[in-house]
């Protein structure tokens, strides 16, 4: 049996709570939660079974080895797919293969985390309880090598936030980046949720960013869609620090993309913080250029 991360990746979770602005509480007081570790995935340790191995487990009795293999043919992109579940109706796959011309052309795999989060404020509309995931995405140039190994995090959106270390190679397998997301972080997604929580509003979104000088993270707070008088906010969160930066309505972004920081009515020490911190920003576009698709 070939050698494989095998691991549960969930997309999309909601955070919930009642549709009204709640008093702030510190959530889960008693609960101490750490950043899910992240397999260090590159060229030197992954092991990609060819397409007539998968198959030929496919096609027999399942599961095979406490897997369940599923090999379906896409006829408008011409690729062939294996999936790999741990139960025969899962929804969500343990592993995903994708061929085209029989040569691997990307892997979806991840790990869905132990710890379980529980929101402090109930409502019967919303789960309660939930826990973060990863989602590792490794795609392949078309002579079979490896281009990119990605990892985000998935938690309370659907989009991800880079995770874990990432490479991106060239076609002949020259190394050609490696970024540790992770090395730069001190706080975990979790304390992030904790912040969010204490809002009290039903949807929160966390994503995180980088540079020589910050490590921080953005907490997005909507209302319950019937609610038409609480307006969303953004949170910018100093991951060193566990300092809020700002905290702005989405009518104020306007005065981000503007740099009119002195409608923010900031602190001293943020607004220092906004000016320096744009200094040494670098759009994402840029920072992980070598990471588009090559398909």
């Amino acid at each position: 049996m070939y050698k494989i991360y095998r691991s549960v990746f969930l997309i999309g979770i909601f955070s919930i709570s009642s549709f009204v602005n709640a008093q702030q509480k510190t959530p889960n007081p008693a609960q101490k939660f750490s950043t899910i570790k992240i397999d260090d995935i590159s060229k030197e340790n992954l092991i990609t079974p060819t397409y007539e191995t998968l198959v030929s487990y496919a096609k027999q009795k399942q599961p095979v080895n406490g897997i369940f293999y599923t090999a379906t043919y896409n006829q408008d992109t011409n690729t062939h797919s294996v999936e790999l579940k741990d139960k025969a109706d899962s929804l969500i796959p343990l592993t995903s293969y994708e061929f085209k011309d029989g040569i691997i052309s990307s892997i979806m795999t991840g790990k869905r985390d132990t710890q379980k989060y529980t929101r402090t404020t109930e409502n019967s509309g919303y789960t309660q309880q939930f826990s973060n995931a990863i989602q590792t995405q490794i795609d392949f140039y078309k002579n079979g090598l490896i281009h990119t190994i990605r990892h985000f995090g998935y938690g309370v959106k659907a989009s991800g936030y880079p995770v874990g270390i990432w490479y991106a190679y060239s076609e002949d397998g020259t190394l050609q980046k490696k970024i540790d997301h992770d090395s730069h972080f001190r706080m975990s997604f979790y304390d992030l949720l904790a912040i969010g929580d204490s809002y009290g509003f039903p949807n929160i979104g966390i994503t995180r960013a980088f540079n020589d000088i910050h490590s921080y993270w953005y907490i997005f707070l909507n209302p319950h869609p019937e609610d038409r008088t609480t307006k969303e906010i953004t949170i910018l969160v100093d991951d060193k620090t566990g300092q809020i930066i700002y905290s702005i309505t989405n009518e104020q972004q306007k005065y981000l993309k503007t740099k009119a920081y002195d409608r923010l009515n900031l602190s001293k020490e943020s607004l220092e913080w906004v000016l320096e911190n744009d200094k040494y920003h670098i759009p994402d576009e840029e920072f992980y250029k070598l990471f588009r698709g090559y398909w």
